[in-house]
């Protein structure tokens, strides 16, 4: 099957997303499966790399930050995903390249189905001083978007819920981010000696004694804006 990828975020950047589009990439290639990806250039050049297609774009950092939107699209480098034909196309962004996605879509009669990777009403607070519109305002976007597509993947089961309150009206697959196991040690015999000499090394580097309690949190740190009051 030959599969098209479509996202904002790409290489070199580094969050979720981008995480979660080369697990996938990676995973449907050792599958047999034929990958393309098309995503946004951190500059205002247009050019192809081996499999991947970035299309020039300007910086939209004060709306969110390291965000773009892409500039005219290069009508060669559609032609060419035209000319190599995907069966399908798996958009992972709502924005500039889901824009490319549909047109490609439409022209080859080629099924999407997008992942849907962010909560954005955690964010109004980047467009909106008013957490209520800017809420209605995702749930608008949200429902007009999942009328374009064939079906919905969510990471979780809170996504969906809160995507069914939306009143989306496509199909929705709640299907987990994967995790590269090995990077975690593996099993076995030898997992158990790799994570026990991180462990180690963890603790020599801050000074840890081999009785010392370590607590490990993850998660991510985010600005909030404060609209309306000084803190």
């Amino acid at each position: 099957m030959k599969v098209l990828i479509t996202t904002d975020w790409y290489d070199p950047v580094i969050n979720g997303v981008v995480t979660s589009v080369h697990t996938l990439e990676e995973e449907l290639q050792k599958r047999g499966h034929e990958v393309r990806v098309l995503t946004l250039s951190r500059n205002y050049r247009s050019y192809e790399k081996e499999h991947v297609y970035y299309m020039g774009s300007t910086s939209a950092g004060r709306i969110y930050p390291q965000a773009r939107f892409r500039l005219p699209i290069p009508e060669r480098y559609v032609g060419e995903l035209m000319e190599w034909g995907p069966d399908i196309i798996h958009s992972q962004c709502e924005f500039s390249t889901f824009f490319i996605a549909r047109k490609i879509a439409c022209e080859g009669n080629i099924p999407i189905i997008h992942t849907y990777h962010t909560v954005y009403e955690d964010y109004t607070h980047y467009f909106s001083p008013n957490k209520t519109w800017g809420k209605n305002v995702v749930r608008q976007i949200t429902r007009k978007l999942s009328r374009q597509v064939s079906g919905m993947i969510v990471p979780s089961e809170k996504i969906r819920r809160i995507l069914e309150g939306y009143q989306v009206e496509c199909p929705l697959w709640v299907v987990p981010s994967g995790i590269r196991l090995s990077e975690f040690g593996g099993s076995g015999e030898e997992g158990t000696a790799r994570r026990t000499e991180w462990r180690e090394k963890i603790r020599k580097r801050y000074l840890l004694t081999p009785d010392s309690t370590v607590l490990l949190y993850v998660g991510r740190q985010a600005f909030k804006m404060a609209v309306g009051r000084r803190l």
